[in-house]
């Protein structure tokens, strides 16, 4: 996989979880984080995995072993988090993430069976790449998206409408995500908001995430692409999605609530097969072997 293996393990702390698969990949403005994991036995599809708003490849860390028992894995920070550098505020919004993936995806000359993972708005992420571009790359086949607590309930009317113009700029602004990063070093912020997702995931993935929050530029990032989010839109165009999609949901997600997500599913992706389980909003992190044996159960008989 192409990349610079030396920058990553300069810039990426010594203990990052997969540190010797992470690569740098500079492209354009931006320089790519990523991991790329070769099956144990070749053959298999890629897993493209994708994360949520405020979070990193990390969150995959302890899916990668099983995953790799039947799949090729590729692993990405999102433009604005984690260790992707450049290019923050222009890609901050889901058809510039889209037509960024699909520049790296052309890049890394993925070819064969693909099939998207997507994390909360990393799954909003993976069908506005499906609608936009995934009939323009010959050789390469999406047959499947996965969706794991898939953030596909817009914001409040009010937000929308009103708070949202007014509150992104502040929020985005250097001072504010500095502001908010220096917090975050220095209270229990970010335990704080783990724990309003209603999972119970561990110590080592919270250290990691105290971690991200103490970097300005992924607050800034994180910020940004939530107040970006335009969910009507691409709400209004998932009707035209032809790839087979599967959501799993969890139960006690306080951030997705179960049923308004239910309900926006039946109506822009009837086709969905859907499936709820006991967990919350970082459902992968809390049970990440039972989350890769579903992954692979969907893969190996799609």
């Amino acid at each position: 996989m192409a990349g610079d293996a030396e920058a990553a393990q300069r810039l990426l702390p010594a203990d990052w979880p997969h540190l010797k698969a992470s690569r740098l990949l500079p492209l354009d403005d931006l320089t790519w984080h990523l991991q790329f994991h070769a099956a144990k036995k070749p053959g298999g599809p890629l897993l493209f995995l994708l994360h949520g708003t405020g979070s990193s490849a990390h969150s995959w860390s302890d899916l990668i072993d099983p995953l790799t028992d039947f799949a090729d894995v590729l692993a990405v920070d999102l433009p604005g988090h984690g260790f992707t550098r450049g290019g923050q505020s222009r890609l901050m919004r889901l058809p510039a993430m889209a037509e960024a993936l699909q520049q790296l995806l052309g890049h890394l000359q993925c070819t064969g069976h693909v099939v998207m993972v997507g994390h909360s708005a990393g799954a909003a992420l993976a069908i506005e790449w499906a609608l936009r571009f995934a009939k323009q790359n010959p050789g390469l086949a999406l047959t499947r998206i996965v969706g794991l607590n898939p953030s596909l309930v817009p914001p409040p009317l009010l937000y929308t409408t009103m708070l949202g113009p007014v509150v992104a700029p502040i929020a985005t602004s250097a001072a504010m995500t500095g502001m908010l990063a220096f917090i975050a070093a220095n209270t229990g912020m970010v335990d704080q908001l783990l724990d309003s997702t209603g999972s119970k995931i561990p110590e080592a993935h919270r250290r990691l995430y105290r971690y991200l929050f103490t970097q300005p530029n992924h607050v800034q990032g994180a910020m940004e692409f939530m107040a970006g989010a335009d969910l009507p839109a691409l709400l209004s165009r998932a009707r035209s999605l032809t790839t087979p999609t599967s959501f799993l949901i969890g139960t006690q997600d306080a951030w997705v609530k179960e049923e308004p997500l239910k309900n926006v599913i039946r109506a822009s992706f009837p086709a969905a097969a859907v499936t709820t389980w006991t967990g919350g909003h970082l459902l992968h992190e809390e049970r990440p072997a039972d989350v890769a044996r579903f992954i692979q159960t969907i893969v190996l008989t799609a």
